[in-house]
């Protein structure tokens, strides 16, 4: 839990395949500015892919690209919007199939409006890393983004995407080998089943990341099931509705651990907390659902927790800023803030302690933290 900066980059080289070795041919491509529609990226995906892989850029300024069918990856594939890219299902088809073979990066990219009923805009057999991409308004009868491999979430935007044929995972339902989360923002997903933003029955960790206005019929941020270990550190979970669980459910049926530390949970509509936690200190609750798991060194419940809305508070995501008198405000001792940078990219601690939850008040914002690996 306490794994600092140099750990991180260590286990995303891993992830990504950084240390990995390259392939022997490998072709990078651009598309535009002469062939700025699908037929112009598919012909560019396929010679890339088919070489054994490579970096796919865009001169096409801001653009937005119709996608009519899976584009289906099979190798080391990094595909970079820079920021101007969308690529858009129509309401009509899914987006990506990602192989077991592939390691592949969508980075500063928007996807969008992917839906084939029962099929995800996403779906990943193999390691797929989500670098500053937003994922927006996948509405199906499936998960936005269905994770059988590993999955790394960084700096980027689940929103607005909804599973309404009855089953898990509004944003992700992740049953694959390890979803890594890190300063991300997960807002207004649903699920008619359970996991509003995420439903998990496999290891993940989540970092520096906020839940906000998602829902589900239990565990309206995030449902934990099976015999996964979880572990959720800074993260702020507020504003979340569902039957039950509205904050984190964890169902006890499985063999599964989720331990949570020095994270903000605040007005989740039927209780912030449900089901077996364990804290590693320092959790703030605005209510007292989480009162038999927030029993930690530092872990208060019933607080008044006032927060801001979900704005633009600098970062490559959207935050909650705890308000003036706010309790999570320098409420972890120095010795205890593992993460050295928050959500945004401030630095940690800012004053005598850091502050519970995924924003740290104050904190002067470095860009390093979020345009490139740190």
């Amino acid at each position: 839990m306490r794994m600092g900066t140099a750990g991180w980059v260590a286990w995303l080289a891993v992830a990504i395949g950084l240390g990995a070795p390259r392939p022997a041919v490998a072709a990078n491509g651009v598309v535009g500015p002469g062939n700025c529609n699908e037929s112009g990226f598919d012909s560019v995906l396929a010679a890339v892919d088919g070489s054994g892989g490579g970096t796919i850029t865009f001169n096409c300024g801001t653009v937005t690209l119709p996608v009519t069918h899976y584009k289906q990856i099979a190798n080391a594939v990094v595909i970079d919007g820079g920021g101007t890219v969308t690529l858009d299902g129509g309401n009509a088809s899914p987006l990506f199939q990602v192989y077991s073979s592939a390691r592949v990066t969508l980075r500063r990219i928007s996807l969008q409006h992917g839906i084939n009923g029962a099929a995800h805009a996403i779906e990943n057999f193999g390691i797929l890393v989500l670098d500053q991409a937003r994922v927006l308004d996948n509405v199906s009868n499936a998960p936005a983004l269905m994770n059988y491999g590993t999955l790394v979430v960084r700096a980027s935007t689940l929103s607005g995407n909804h599973n309404n044929g009855g089953g898990d995972g509004g944003a992700i339902d992740h049953q694959g080998a390890f979803l890594r989360i890190d300063r991300a923002t997960f807002s207004g997903n649903s699920a008619v089943g359970n996991g509003g933003a995420i439903h998990a029955s496999a290891d993940m960790t989540i970092t520096n990341s906020t839940f906000s206005g998602n829902t589900a019929s239990g565990g309206g941020a995030i449902y934990q099931a099976g015999s996964g270990v979880a572990t959720i550190v800074h993260v702020t979970i507020a504003g979340n509705s569902a039957g039950y669980g509205a904050g984190i459910y964890r169902d006890d049926n499985g063999s599964g651990t989720l331990t949570i530390a020095r994270s903000l949970l605040a007005g989740n509509s039927t209780g912030n907390c449900d089901g077996v936690l364990t804290s590693g200190g320092y959790n703030l609750s605005s209510d007292n659902h989480c009162g038999g798991a927030f029993t930690a060194p530092g872990d208060l419940n019933g607080q008044a927790l006032a927060m801001g809305a979900l704005a633009n508070n600098g970062g490559p995501t959207q935050t909650l800023l705890p308000q003036a008198g706010n309790p999570a405000i320098n409420h972890v001792p120095a010795a205890a803030c593992s993460l050295p940078v928050d959500q945004r990219g401030g630095g940690r601690p800012f004053a005598a302690g850091c502050d519970s939850g995924a924003v740290e008040t104050g904190a002067v914002l470095d860009l390093i933290f979020y345009d490139g690996l740190e």
